[in-house]
């Protein structure tokens, strides 16, 4: 008989509700990007972009923090902009550069969307302690660390892997 309590158990069931929230956000995000026309890898780019410090990033920038290649992310930025969420800037220090900004009025078919979800997860977290909050705080901020160093490193290899291909 499955024991239901102790800590293999709440491992596993840690395991097991990461991979069901991930599948799940996944295809949340995609559900209300499809609403506007776009797709969930879409709307994290723009995310991306909102909550890096200048509000602004590089191609190169999102390939890294996305891990997918600088021609991806191309087509992704020209469907963008041909659909007026984006709008790609000189840098004002150096010309070269191209940064890429959100036109903040494009958001406003996707805000109370996301709105109404936030409220549903505030709602939920509402029904813990602080010091439940804290714990949860400090497991998904460790996890959200884990999860991009993770992307750094299969991006190092993938790419390191294809190069080496590529010249041989």
């Amino acid at each position: 008989m499955h024991k239901k309590t102790g800590r293999r158990y709440l491992l596993n069931q840690i395991a097991d509700l990461g991979r069901r929230i991930s599948t799940q956000t996944v295809f949340l995000h995609q559900a209300i990007a499809q609403t506007v026309g776009l797709n969930a890898t879409d709307t994290k780019c723009i995310d991306l972009i909102l909550s890096h410090s200048e509000r602004t990033m590089t191609a190169g920038e999102l390939s890294d923090k996305t891990g997918l290649t600088t021609g991806a992310i191309t087509h992704i930025l020209d469907r963008l902009e041909r659909r007026r969420f984006i709008k790609r800037v000189r840098d004002t220090q150096d010309r070269r550069k191209v940064l890429v900004r959100v036109r903040a009025e494009s958001l406003e078919p996707l805000v109370p969307k996301y709105e109404e979800v936030g409220k549903s997860y505030m709602a939920l977290a509402e029904e813990y302690s602080d010091d439940e909050l804290a714990v949860i705080c400090d497991y998904m901020d460790r996890a959200s660390a884990i999860s991009e160093e993770e992307i750094a490193n299969v991006v190092n290899r993938w790419r390191g892997r294809s190069a080496s291909k590529r010249y041989r």
